[in-house]
């Protein structure tokens, strides 16, 4: 294998795990959507909560 082949392998190695590191995986995505969820859900409740205990 020539040098400029194996260079050019080595390189693209490297940029490929430079685009891992920095790019959203699936597990994270569904993990934010599952918060957002949560948070939405509470301040339904504290919303509902609210208006049946009376404050204003």
């Amino acid at each position: 294998m020539s040098e400029n082949r194996r260079n050019r392998r080595k390189n693209e190695r490297e940029n490929d795990k430079q685009t891992k590191k920095t790019s959203v995986t699936k597990k994270d995505k569904i993990y934010g959507i599952i918060a957002i969820v949560i948070l939405f859900l509470l301040a339904v409740s504290a919303a509902i909560y609210a208006s049946l205990a009376g404050w204003k």
